[in-house]
């Protein structure tokens, strides 16, 4: 027998080399050869003894055991090299050519031909990190009249400390994988044990064979349909509406789950993006295994070692089953011709609201997922046409995409920290014009960098893509359009943004009807202001009152604590806080750089009548604040620390100004995570307060500007003196 034979059982679990030992040759002669190899006896049972043996001990065995052939050796690894948990990604399969079906294709491709268009494309590849390399196509294989098989292989590197030397040192190791490939049930199914490498494949099988190969979302209704709730023995259940009082995510593991669930009904309405069940993997059921679904990713595995022929027979079944119903889901005609019909790219709001015919298209499409969602009554569409780079290229005007990676460690998307300051709440994917996208901390700054990306559970996350996982929340603005056009040539599904909202993971479309939880409020919208906002300025007064607000600042020249105290009974207006105390239960305090909040007060929203409001108060900005302009920053790290604090239910910005556009979403985006609320106080609000507290004053505006005037000079006058003093 050759080295060659015998490495290859370095690539098999023990199990199946122990097996193909007890198989072929007799217990006299194993205990003998044994002996020879192990240089002692066996004490007791021969079994016991050789299971104490490493891989390296076993394969020895095999060498001096000429009744194992060579022949035997090929059968035990094609048997056992895909043996570590089989898992299955799912893709939706379209050819270019629609004539295109399983057997031509394998007509076709018979001689290897697969392999060789595989390797052609695979050899120039650059892999995302320098652990993984030399993936290539070994064999092809018709598994069943309309599935071809191609197996892969590829090494990949494990760096570690040499402990004779204490020395860096690494090692490699071959690993194995496959694909199959369906054109008559319109599937891909991809298996290897390195997540990174999906992509890569996923697109060489694209270009290799003339068709477009799409991640398939796994829904809810398609598991209810192939998977036995009965069978269910854990499950992860996420909140689609994470404004609510209920936790965003749930883990619910038990031996009887599947039975219980349906009476959990405090879980009404959550998704289930992925669970385990007890799997039979034979037809007479008595051979099990743990299956596992996650949905978002299209994935199946299983936790046991399989034959090939085992796994096989298995997977084409399963896959058959899921691929039924995705294909019966993706079959939207009706909608697809109503929206070719109605030749939306005409559509005057639409084109008004673009500026390129790509805009355009994401838009239609997202749209009609919507609609799909609606018609069809599932809570997500993937847009298998449509590339996660191209969705947020088109619509980064009018979204906000944060960066929400897959982390292999953890099987489930994930918040990452920023390397340099340590915070997850605000990583945003930027993409300028010409440039590789960036993921950037809105904090610090700070530019990750894609050998160096870390979950909050601090696991290293390699980087196929910085578009894998990225979630994509619209602005109230594409929302307005969506309802708009839905209301328009959909009227009997409608939309309302007040009681429907959705948003993408990835290029998948989540739709969901349950009445979403309002964030942003109009200081109109209170009835408690009424006094404030129910009134008419007239085009003069207002011309007037903008001297008075552009020079407002956050404290006055008296500022500390004796002053704020007199003050709150002064009839004056000399900071930005000073006018709310005439309407709210504001106490003034001092103003100083570490304080998170600036103006205090009690609120009627959430169904209380106190519920406590925190502003944070900036002076006049003649331009829109951006959130990277040095306001700004300070802005939103004070709205951060406040949207953490548990004692505050609204928030709120309190600005001679106003902020601009993408700033005001990031905010929102932010109060939505944390279950928070907003009331803005910028330009227009705060005019209509300081003209209130100058009436409930009884004072002028004249008065008002020059006592601010000359608390300016005064305050020149004390900076001017700390400055003398400090030099």
């Amino acid at each position: 027998m050759s080295d060659k034979h015998a490495d290859k059982l370095l690539h098999v679990q023990n199990g199946a080399i122990r097996h193909l030992l007890y198989s072929k040759v007799d217990e006299k002669d194993l205990i003998n050869r044994y002996r020879t190899v192990v240089k002692r006896e066996v004490k007791k049972d021969l079994k016991a003894a050789i299971e104490r043996l490493d891989k390296q001990k076993l394969v020895e065995l095999i060498n001096i055991s000429p009744e194992i052939s060579a022949s035997d050796i090929e059968t035990c690894f094609e048997d056992n090299r895909y043996s570590r948990r089989p898992n299955f990604r799912l893709f939706i399969l379209r050819p270019h050519n629609p004539q295109v079906n399983s057997a031509s294709f394998i007509s076709d491709h018979k001689n290897n031909l697969g392999v060789s268009k595989m390797n052609e494309l695979l050899k120039p590849i650059v892999y995302p990190n320098d652990n993984v390399f030399g993936l290539v196509a070994i064999d092809q294989n018709v598994i069943n009249h309309e599935t071809l098989e191609i197996a892969l292989q590829y090494q990949e590197r494990y760096n570690y400390i040499n402990p004779e030397t204490e020395q860096s040192d690494f090692i490699y190791e071959l690993k194995f994988g496959f694909f199959w490939i369906n054109f008559d049930q319109r599937f891909v199914s991809i298996s290897i044990p390195t997540e990174s490498l999906v992509g890569i494949i996923s697109r060489t099988i694209q270009e290799a064979f003339n068709c477009y190969v799409s991640a398939v979302n796994i829904t809810k209704k398609i598991v209810d349909s192939v998977f036995s709730k009965e069978a269910m023995k854990r499950t992860t259940l996420s909140n689609p509406n994470p404004d609510s009082s209920k936790p965003s995510k749930v883990t619910l593991a038990d031996s009887n789950l599947g039975i219980k669930v349906r009476q959990l009904t405090e879980f009404d309405g959550y998704d289930s993006p992925s669970s385990v069940y007890q799997e039979a993997i034979n037809k007479d059921g008595d051979f099990f295994s743990t299956l596992g679904v996650n949905n978002d990713k299209g994935k199946i595995y299983l936790t046991r070692h399989l034959k090939a022929s085992e796994m096989r027979h298995w997977g084409i079944w399963r896959i058959g089953q899921i691929m039924n119903h995705l294909n019966s889901i993706q079959d939207n005609g009706e909608i697809d011709e109503k929206f070719e019909s109605f030749d939306l790219n005409e559509d005057p709001d639409l084109v008004a609201f673009t500026t390129s015919n790509d805009e355009k298209k994401v838009i239609l499409e997202v749209i009609k997922a919507v609609v799909t969602c609606k018609v069809k009554k599932i809570e997500s569409f993937k847009l298998h046409d449509l590339n996660v780079d191209k969705i947020v290229g088109s619509l980064k005007k009018h979204t906000i995409a944060r960066f929400y990676p897959y982390c292999e460690s953890c099987d489930h998307y994930a918040d990452i920290t920023c390397n340099h300051c340590g915070n997850t709440d605000l990583l945003m994917v930027s993409v300028k014009r010409g440039q590789a996208p960036q993921v950037v901390c809105s904090f610090c700054y700070t530019e990750l960098q894609k050998d160096n990306v870390r979950c909050i559970m601090n696991h290293k996350i390699r980087i196929d893509s910085w578009y894998d996982g990225v979630v994509i929340n619209p602005k109230l603005a594409l929302v307005a359009l969506a309802e708009k056009i839905i209301n328009k040539y959909f009227p009997d599904e409608g939309f309302s943004h007040e009681e429907e909202s959705f948003y993408l993971q990835n290029n998948v479309v989540h739709y969901s009807s349950k009445v979403a939880s309002k964030v942003m409020f109009k200081v109109r919208e209170l009835q408690q202001f009424k006094p404030v906002w129910d009134r008419r300025i007239t085009q003069k007064r207002r011309e007037e009152l903008h001297e008075v607000l552009s020079l407002l600042t956050e404290k006055c020249s008296r500022h500390s604590v004796d002053a704020c105290q007199a003050c709150q009974h002064e009839k004056s207006v000399r900071c930005i806080m000073k006018p709310f105390v005439t309407f709210t239960d504001h106490k003034l305090h001092p103003h100083h750089g570490q304080e998170y909040g600036d103006i205090s007060f009690t609120i009627q929203m959430l169904g209380m009548d106190d519920a406590v409001f925190v502003g944070i108060a900036k002076s006049f900005e003649k331009r829109p604040i951006k959130s990277t302009d040095n306001k700004g920053h300070e802005i939103l790290q004070q709205f951060v620390y406040k949207c953490k604090d548990s004692t505050v239910n609204v928030l709120g910005i309190v600005v001679a100004g106003e902020l601009e556009q993408d700033f005001s979403a990031i905010l929102q985006d932010l109060a939505g995570r944390y279950r928070k609320k907003i009331v803005m106080w910028t330009y227009e609000e705060l005019m209509l307060v300081v003209d209130f507290a100058i009436r409930s004053y009884s004072l002028s505006i004249s008065e008002v500007v020059e006592d601010l005037k000359a608390d300016l000079e005064k305050r020149k006058k004390k900076s001017s003196e700390k400055r003398k003093s400090a030099s």
